[in-house]
This record gives C-alpha cells, sequence and structure tokens, in this order.
C-alpha cells in the first residue's frame, strides 16, 4: 500500500467556520483509491466522499497532492524498452488514441512524465507486469522551496519492484 495526504483548510458550507480536510490518493495491491473528508466543530457538519478504484482523483485534490508531494516521474529502467509493449499499457490505463499514446511514451522516455506518486507507481507495476522494466523518481526540487522549508530537503525518492 503507498499512501499520498494533503491535509488543507476550507470553510464549513454550513456555519462558515474554517475547518481542516483530508485529502488521500491510496495504492491498494493493483488499485488507485482516493478519498476527501472533513467534520466541522462548529456545527457538526460532515463530509466524506471517496472514489473506488478506477476512479479519477477530483482534480483539486490531486493538485494539493502534487504541491505538497512534487511530481513524480515514470522511468524506463531500460532505454531501448520494447515500444510496443510499453504504448499497449499506456493505451490500457490512460485510454486515449495512438497518436496520444505515442506523446505519452516520447514524454517517458524524456523523464517528462508526471503524476502522483501512487499513480506513477501504479504504472510502474503495470509495465513490469508486461516485462517492461520501469520505476519512479520524485525528484528533489532544491530551486523551488526556500532553504529550511520542507520541500527544500525533499530527498530523491525512487519506487522499485518489492
Amino acid at each position: 500500500m503507498l499512501i499520498a495526504s494533503v491535509r488543507y483548510p476550507a470553510q464549513c458550507s454550513g456555519c462558515g467556520s474554517e475547518l481542516e480536510c483530508v485529502g488521500v490518493q491510496v495504492l491498494v495491491g493493483q488499485s488507485l483509491e482516493w478519498d476527501i473528508g472533513y467534520h466541522c466543530s462548529g456545527c457538526g457538519d460532515a463530509l466524506y466522499e471517496c472514489g473506488p478504484g478506477g476512479s479519477s482523483v477530483p482534480d483539486d485534490l490531486r493538485r494539493r497532492l502534487l504541491a505538497e508531494h512534487g511530481e513524480a516521474r515514470l522511468m524506463l529502467s531500460d532505454p531501448l524498452a520494447s515500444s510496443v509493449a510499453v504504448m499497449k499499457v499506456l493505451r490500457a490505463e490512460l485510454g486515449g488514441d495512438v497518436a496520444r499514446t505515442k506523446r505519452t511514451l516520447q514524454q517517458i522516455r524524456a523523464g517528462m512524465f508526471a503524476g502522483t506518486m501512487p499513480e506513477m507507481t501504479l504504472l510502474a507495476h503495470r509495465l513490469r507486469a508486461a516485462g517492461v522494466e520501469a520505476e519512479v523518481e520524485c525528484p528533489h526540487q532544491p530551486d523551488e522551496a526556500p532553504a529550511g522549508h520542507p520541500a527544500a530537503e525533499r530527498e530523491v525518492r525512487t519506487a522499485r519492484r518489492p
């Protein structure tokens, strides 16, 4: 199981109080799941929203996860990996036409295809299952955060085959 979570403030729609939301994206086995929840201590209003495997994470939650944790990049361990095998996995997982799939493959080969750590880890698992060695890296981003900020201390994290 791989979890990415984020806490963020929001305003209660019931009473206007500030409350804290928690959003989570989880890779459970071979399935991506997400949830968002909050409970207002002012009026008791509560929300719990979730998406089972296969449903897209809401854009707002995805943006917050990427801002909090940085972009994870999908990397092919073998630069000469079969384009056909990679494209077959990409089309099955991401959909789209052949032209879009080719562009995605080019982005992966250039080290520019990114998403959340759970998303990219799932794609890496799928590629490995198809015989293509892949890994996920979350690069250090020193230029995007001031010294002393937690993001400035980020190290390269790599998710490899267990």
